[in-house]
């Protein structure tokens, strides 16, 4: 075993065509420490300084930064800059002691806390994962009685990543899932999205997952600085083999080039950069991510 070093930075900017007066911020951008995963140095640059900037935990337990500016100023600038350490040990699909249609423990699981959380928080529909009835027709063909839990997910991971198309740009974090079950194409979000949905209906536990994916570029081409994005993927859960990664965009179990930064029922939850301004005008935003391995 050895360890890996990657330096993160990610880039949100926002130019305002009026004035803006007043503005509150929360940033989801501070990298969790769990799984091998620690987290050297990180810090978050903002233009302009803010008046008041202070850090807490969310419900989730993921760090959070709040920021006011209160000062006219026709642009923000939101830079995180992040080293992590991480372990590159082979990753195994671990196999549950159970079946998917256990009935016994799926009625447990909901009065049941996990880090102490209820589970009951990643079996509800969720603004983004809602219990809508065409995810019955696309479990229908994986849902063999006695089927093993972790086994079950897998497959389900591996006929979105064949079923689907990865199309950049052909939803926002607005889009339902029941566009992308019908248009049979999305982003990573939506896929993540789309499997804990999925999942929630068949009473598995499964939370939406934030962070990053190192990138290759294609060979004897340099890699372009900003080429990289944010990355989304999903956790599981069973009683015997704890909270595990599924990667549904690359059909991969999540290994050392997956750097997480926030878990949450969606995207919504763990949101890089939200806020609220008091101004007129529109707004245009760029966002650009790094990750570079040392």
């Amino acid at each position: 075993m050895s360890q890996l070093r990657y330096r993160i930075q990610h880039r949100t900017a926002y130019e305002y065509s009026g004035r803006i007066d007043l503005c509150h911020n929360l940033v989801h951008l501070f990298p969790r420490e769990e799984g091998g995963q620690e987290t050297l140095s990180h810090r978050v640059e903002i233009v302009p300084e803010p008046h008041f900037r202070s850090e807490r935990k969310d419900y989730f337990g993921n760090t959070v930064l709040y920021f006011s500016i209160q000062q006219s100023h026709a642009s923000l600038d939101v830079i995180s800059k992040t080293t992590v350490e991480k372990s590159d040990d082979e990753v195994v699909l671990p196999e549950s002691e159970s079946s998917w249609d256990d009935v016994s423990l799926r009625s447990s699981l909901s009065s049941s806390f996990v880090d102490g959380i209820p589970l009951l928080n990643y079996l509800s529909p969720s603004r983004s994962c809602p219990a809508i009835p065409e995810l019955d027709e696309f479990l229908k063909k994986s849902l063999q009685p006695g089927k093993e839990t972790m086994g079950l997910v897998n497959e389900l991971m591996g006929r979105i990543y064949d079923e689907f198309k990865y199309v950049k740009g052909s939803t926002d974090s607005s889009t339902p899932i029941s566009k992308v079950l019908k248009e049979k194409q999305g982003v990573c979000q939506d896929f993540a999205h789309l499997m804990i949905a999925a999942l929630r209906r068949i009473r598995i536990p499964a939370r939406y997952i934030s962070g990053y994916l190192e990138t290759e570029p294609a060979s004897g081409q340099k890699k372009l600085a900003g080429a990289d994005a944010s990355h989304a993927w999903v956790e599981a859960y069973t009683a015997s083999t704890g909270w595990i990664g599924f990667d549904p965009t690359n059909n991969r179990i999540p290994s050392h080039q997956h750097i997480k930064v926030c878990h949450g029922r969606d995207y919504f939850d763990v949101q890089p950069l939200r806020g609220v301004f008091v101004g007129s005008g529109g707004q245009e935003l760029v966002v650009e991510v790094d990750v570079e391995r040392l």
